[in-house]
């Protein structure tokens, strides 16, 4: 039997799917995602269960991952991101496993760091990017500029295709 592993996003604990997939599924989480499903061990006891058999796995990525997805998501100007969305990054990145994920701030940043992402029921996804515009001279800028160095026009948010 061939395992299937990835890293997951509380959403999908939401959506059902590791309650519902077979044990040729193996899910790893961060300590802080665990954070956000652990109500879901009060209604039912499923998620204790997905532990105890080792079908859900909590790993805590290494700090020099975190920090260096942070500094990736900071040159990406990707400000959205939680503690835990930036913690399955990171742990995607050290795994190197796809990311499970329905948050497309998650998926677009993984998507622009290189990393394999299965967004459930999706089969195409447009990586996007944050840049700074000047909506008179029309220019893109560095996420570091406030003002536009043409005309000296507050520049604003921006996603682009990347």
């Amino acid at each position: 039997m061939v395992i299937k592993e990835y890293v997951t996003d509380s959403n999908i604990f939401y959506m059902g799917i590791p309650f519902q997939s077979d044990f040729s599924f193996k899910y790893y989480i961060t300590p802080e995602i665990l954070g956000e499903i652990n109500h879901i061990k009060k209604k039912i006891d499923g998620l204790n269960l997905l532990l105890s058999l080792k079908k859900v796995i909590i790993v805590e990525p290494s700090l020099a991952n975190i920090a260096y997805i942070l500094n990736k998501i900071k040159s990406l100007g990707q400000f959205g991101l939680s503690k835990p969305d930036s913690s399955i990054l990171a742990l995607g990145f050290q795994l190197n496993l796809p990311i499970i994920s329905t948050d497309y701030t998650v998926i677009n940043t993984a998507k622009f760091l290189s990393l394999d992402t299965i967004v459930p029921g999706k089969s195409n996804f447009e990586v996007k990017q944050n840049k700074k515009y000047c909506s008179i001279c029309k220019r893109y800028f560095a996420i570091r500029f406030l003002y536009c160095n043409q005309c000296g026009n507050k520049l604003i948010f921006k996603s682009i295709k990347k």
